[in-house]
């Protein structure tokens, strides 16, 4: 693991934080008076590639809040030692309940990622190019077909690298949108964005026995349309 540092220097208090691997640790050059604050990571391997800079910036965050509040306290400190606890924890806390928010933020972002991969990797999507061309439409404009349909609300469509892409089963066998799809459109589009339709109908739904929307909307329409009322309802389809 190479090394990285996030230093921070201060007049009274100076401290330095570093990453190191474990041949970089047994050739650190220590120094007989000053103390150290060692801290197994574990295993790197199959980590995010921000984890270090995420540990040195609580790290960061942690001893900032500790020096800051020893500075502020110091004059008071001989008259009561436990004076500069509160808030220096109360300091501490914040910062880490900051770092810990980012985190959140990350892990939360990782998994929509990997859903919205999911998502199109199970399905077949369309640009309106080649839906024009499945359906045989003559327009010397190959979008205005398609885009007709999505602004009738009949199909949807995601943007992808500035490009609308359709998703392949919410069409019959002579590629027309399949009715049902524009009922469903109609009961979720004002809560879903795009992608929440797209999430939806590529979910396994409780209201149809575990199987996705989008695999059963030719042989099982109506119940799709259950499930679809019962998901703006407020109900839930896990």
């Amino acid at each position: 693991m190479p090394s990285r540092a996030n230093t921070v220097r201060r007049k009274e208090f100076p401290y330095e934080i570093k990453t190191l691997s474990g041949n970089e640790l047994h050739n650190f050059n220590t120094h007989a008076d000053s103390e150290y604050l060692v801290i197994d990571l574990g295993n790197v391997k199959g980590r995010r590639s921000d984890f270090n800079k995420t540990i040195e910036v609580a790290m960061s965050a942690a001893m900032n809040a500790v020096l800051a509040s020893m500075l502020d306290l110091a004059p008071v400190a001989k008259k009561s030692k436990a004076a500069s606890l509160p808030p220096a924890v109360k300091s501490v806390n914040e910062a880490v309940d900051g770092v810990d928010k980012q985190a959140r933020a990350a892990r939360n972002a990782q998994r929509r990622e990997q859903l919205n991969a999911r998502i199109l990797a199970d399905s077949v999507w369309l640009t309106a190019h080649e839906l024009s061309e499945k359906v045989g439409f003559k327009n010397t404009n190959p979008s205005a077909g398609p885009n007709r349909w999505k602004s009738t609300g009949r199909i949807f469509a995601l943007q992808l690298n500035g490009k609308d892409k359709y998703p392949e089963y919410a069409l019959d066998e002579g590629f027309r949108p399949i009715p049902v799809v524009k009922q469903v459109i109609s009961l979720l589009g004002e809560k879903k964005t795009p992608w929440g339709l797209a999430i939806w109908f590529g979910s396994e739904n409780s209201w149809l026995g575990g199987k996705k929307p989008k695999d059963v909307l030719a042989t099982m329409p109506k119940q799709v349309l259950l499930a679809a009322q019962a998901e703006a309802e407020g109900g839930t389809h896990g």
